[in-house]
Order: structure tokens, then C-alpha cells, then sequence
């Protein structure tokens, strides 16, 4: 455990000022604060290949679906690492035999499929696919490596990010190693069937959303309290309408939330919805089909008479963005009931 200097790799989706870039980048970022505890030592070795950092015998691989929504992941790992068995030049890399096993069994790589990859060191607009550490030539693996990917995508997607993140666990930087896998730009390398934001069983891009209130004008204390009973009531699982919540945080600064309830003295609304409030969402459209894949962040908007229901226009629209079955009842109602009533 004595490494002092971990190179992530994580397959991102980069959003910047609400306009969303056409193609996904692949950031490295090396920062000793990110992973303190790395599952493998590195000697100065320099120009030196003295075998596979994992030892004798094949790199076995246990495959784990947290978020219970991967049928594509297993086929998936198992063509990825048939992929990498017979594409790495030997005179340059080691080449690496692979075992999958059962995935309560030790393993040197655990492959986990998760609802949403957090506590990736990337910037807070990005979006990850996959997140894996850089395994360098020279390394002596001492723990379990760790590939998460996002569950929910098509077998076709799954193993262009896998393949990517395996890349980065036998070594391999953006530039080098085979047929591109290791390219910055996932979309040139997946099909149009990355499954949309409403179709996936958790639609937003982490699993902690940061809440914001702001209001044109007054004081927001009455509202920020609504809203706060809003997301409460989804936290405690909406009445059984919400599998899994997310973590709800309140926050001052709207630049640092994924939800803002904007309470504004006139409102403009294009989108279908209710009366007296609307919602903007943003996120990435890795296929290109106008669609974001993930939800990022989401504006909802309050005109004045809805001003003293703001947690029931906040509920509402998250309800409309979260993997519900359906808008849970109390925002389905007409009456608008206040929070003493959900």
C-alpha cells in the first residue's frame, strides 16, 4: 500500500454552462488525495518488465450488479476480456490471461455495475461512465482493483466502456493500446443505443442531489423549508414509490446545486406541465439524438401564485425525473396539498 501517487481514469461526460459538448472526453487526473490507499505498490523499475503486476496465473475477475439493471454486464466483461486476451502486443506489454469467477469469491479485479459513478475526480458537471485506476507495468498488485461502470446501458455500450477501463487496469494511457479503444471519444466508438434519461430505472447523474433555492424577490426561508419537506418525503422513499432514494442536501449557492426551485415574479412556460410552474432539465446526449442520457441538473420554475406551494411545484418535478412509478400521489393531486398531508 505504499503508492503515493494514483492516475485515475474515469469515462466522462462533460457538461459546461448548461451547453453540453458533442462528444465525451476521457479525463486523467493524478491527485494523491483521491484514492490515499492504492491497491498496488510501484518500484523504480525504470524500462524493466519483470512480468504481470498480478503474478502468476490469470487475472481472475469477479463481476458485481449493485444496481440490479446489468444483463448486459456479464456477457459484456466476458467479451472484454477475450478482447484484451488476444489484443495486447506481447513484445510491448505483458499478455494477460483472464478467469472470471463467482463474484463472492476473492478476486484480483471486481468489476461493479452501479446506479451512478461517484467520487470520481472529476469536475462536478461531468458525468462518469466508468471509473478504473491506471495498474503501470511496474506495479505489485496488494488488494482488490476496482472497475465500476454505470448500469442501464445496451451490451454494446457496456463493453466499449469496459473495454476502456480495462485498458487503464493492464496499464494502458489515452493514445496507446488497440484499435482506439483508448480514445477520448467514447461516441465514435458505441451505436446510437444508449438508453435515455426517462428509460433508465435511475435517471440522474450522482446519487446525492444538491438542492438550491432563490427567489426574485423576498426571503426564500419559508420556501427553502417547503422544499426541504419535499425532497424529506422522497428521501423517506415516497410512500414506497422510490426504491433506494438519493441523498437530498440543501445548499445556498444555486452554481454548486443539481436542483434549483427559481421562484420568479413572471414565468414563461413552453414545456407541458402544470399551472404556475415549469422545469427545464439538462444533461449529456452521448448518442446524439437530442435526448440527454443522464439528468445533471434541473431549473424549475415557480410563478408567483404557486410561491407558497413551492414544495409541492419542487415535488412534482422530481417526481417527473426520479425513478418513480409514476408521480407519486400527493403530486398527483389538483389540491396541491401542503406538506402536513404527505
Amino acid at each position: 500500500m505504499g503508492r503515493v501517487l494514483v492516475a485515475l481514469a474515469v469515462l466522462a461526460l462533460v457538461a459546461s454552462a448548461g451547453c453540453l459538448t458533442a462528444e465525451p472526453t476521457v479525463v486523467d487526473t493524478d491527485r494523491t488525495t483521491d484514492r490515499p490507499s492504492a491497491p498496488f505498490t510501484v518500484t523504480d523499475r525504470p524500462g524493466e518488465r519483470a512480468g504481470s503486476p498480478w503474478g502468476p496465473g490469470p487475472i481472475t475477475v469477479a463481476v458485481e450488479d449493485h444496481a440490479g439493471t446489468s444483463r448486459a454486464l456479464r456477457p459484456a466483461v466476458r467479451e472484454t476480456v477475450a478482447f484484451w486476451e488476444n489484443a495486447t502486443d506481447a513484445d510491448d506489454r505483458y499478455r494477460p490471461s483472464f478467469a472470471v469467477v463467482a463474484s463472492d469469491e476473492s478476486a484480483d479485479v471486481r468489476v461493479e455495475a452501479v446506479a451512478a459513478v461517484d467520487r470520481c475526480p472529476v469536475d462536478e458537471a461531468d458525468v462518469a461512465l466508468g471509473c478504473a485506476p491506471v495498474v503501470p507495468p511496474n506495479a505489485t498488485v496488494t488488494g482488490d482493483v476496482t472497475i465500476r461502470v454505470r448500469a442501464g446501458h445496451s451490451r454494446a455500450t457496456m463493453r466499449a466502456v469496459l473495454k476502456h477501463e480495462f485498458g487503464h487496469v493492464l496499464g494502458f494511457r489515452h493514445g496507446e493500446g488497440p484499435d482506439g479503444v483508448m480514445t477520448q471519444n467514447l461516441s465514435s466508438r458505441v451505436d446510437g443505443d444508449v438508453a435515455d434519461a426517462a428509460a433508465r430505472a435511475y435517471s440522474w447523474g450522482s446519487d446525492t442531489l444538491q438542492v438550491a433555492v432563490t427567489a426574485e424577490a423576498g426571503t426564500t426561508d419559508a420556501a427553502r423549508e417547503r422544499v426541504r419537506e419535499a425532497v424529506g418525503y422522497y428521501e423517506r422513499g415516497a410512500d414506497g414509490t422510490v426504491v433506494n432514494p438519493p441523498a437530498f442536501e440543501l445548499v445556498d449557492d444555486t452554481d454548486d446545486a443539481e436542483v434549483v426551485v427559481a421562484l420568479r415574479e413572471s414565468v414563461d412556460c413552453d414545456a407541458i406541465g402544470v399551472s404556475s410552474s415549469c422545469a427545464h432539465w439538462d444533461g449529456p446526449d452521448v448518442d446524439g439524438d437530442g435526448t440527454p442520457e443522464y439528468y445533471t441538473d434541473v431549473r424549475v420554475v415557480v410563478a408567483p401564485d404557486g410561491h407558497d406551494r413551492a414544495g409541492w411545484h419542487a415535488g412534482y418535478w422530481l417526481g417527473k425525473s426520479l425513478w418513480t412509478h409514476g408521480v407519486p400521489g400527493p403530486f398527483r393531486s389538483h389540491e396541491r396539498p401542503p406538506a402536513s398531508r404527505w
